[in-house]
């Protein structure tokens, strides 16, 4: 059993600062040296206009078949927490107006695929990590208006079995205008230099609350089609969406050319604490 926090269970908006924002290009043509250098730095990069509106929209209506089960034998959808024992029963229509998560799509959607494989997202990945990547993981993530909750503050590579840390890099692009209302990302600039932290089990595999360090939190604000590329390692998290308006992203996460696969054992010696496993991609490990 992980080690859990003792502390009362916070409100988490209380755990999200909204004072500063990250810095953010305004579009790919501004990536030079200097911006690669902080984004090592930093653990994080963000920019605007990755992609286009057109390409956003085809997105959007790539997603919107798969949520209306309209793409046969798909079956990567699923709902947030508090619908899924009603959700056999829901129609298509209530069911697109609850789905927190779309997951491994590149196989059934050729649009979604043609985004994820693409130039414009690898250009920015090889630029930042001196080597070609390639597609680990892929899906959607979506915040409805009102329900959609929160994702602690958490590391990426808890939830990996890919190694080096440092060659494992997220891909976060808002669908739709990201916002302080709905749920846009929030990160903590330099927390990659720490390495590993030890997660725990409350509302999700997360870092534990106290060990967030929120006074330094940068709220990362993004249109339609702007994107943040961020390590494996940096804190980052999104509070709960409690505005009208639905939060759509997609979220791809590529391994570096030297990267390789770790097993249980070489996790566990990633997260641990107390001589426990403290990750995520591993609830049983010992």
């Amino acid at each position: 059993m992980n080690k859990q926090s003792t502390m009362t269970e916070p409100n988490p908006r209380d755990l999200y600062r909204y004072s500063t924002l990250a810095p953010i290009l305004p579009d790919p043509t501004a990536l030079d040296e200097a911006q690669v250098a902080a984004y090592h730095r930093d653990g994080f990069l963000a920019m605007e206009h990755l992609l286009s509106m057109e390409e956003v929209e085809t997105a959007k209506a790539a997603l919107s078949d798969l949520i209306y089960g309209r793409v046969p034998d798909y079956t990567g959808v699923s709902p947030e927490a508090e619908y899924r024992e009603q959700w056999d029963t829901m129609t298509p229509e209530e069911r697109a107006h609850v789905v927190r998560r779309v997951i491994f799509f590149v196989e059934h959607e050729k649009r979604l695929q043609v985004l994820a494989l693409g130039q414009k997202i690898n250009g920015v990945l090889e630029r930042l990590m001196g080597e070609p990547c390639h597609l680990i993981q892929d899906m959607a993530l979506l915040k409805p208006p009102f329900v959609g909750r929160e994702k602690p503050w958490h590391q990426d590579m808890a939830y990996f079995a890919w190694g080096p840390p440092e060659k494992i890099i997220g891909v976060w692009i808002a669908l739709d205008a990201a916002t302080a209302e709905n749920g846009c990302m929030h990160v903590v600039p330099g927390t990659h230099q720490a390495g590993p932290v030890p997660h725990v089990h409350k509302r999700d595999c997360q870092l534990p609350d106290e060990r967030v360090d929120v006074e330094h939190d940068v709220i990362v604000p993004l249109a339609p089609g702007g994107a943040l590329f961020f390590s494996s390692l940096v804190h980052h998290g999104t509070p709960p969406n409690n505005s009208p308006q639905g939060r759509w992203a997609l979220q791809f996460h590529y391994a570096a050319q030297s990267a390789y696969t770790i097993d249980r054992s070489q996790h566990q010696e990633l997260y641990h604490e107390d001589e426990q496993y403290a990750g995520c991609r591993f609830r049983n490990a010992k």
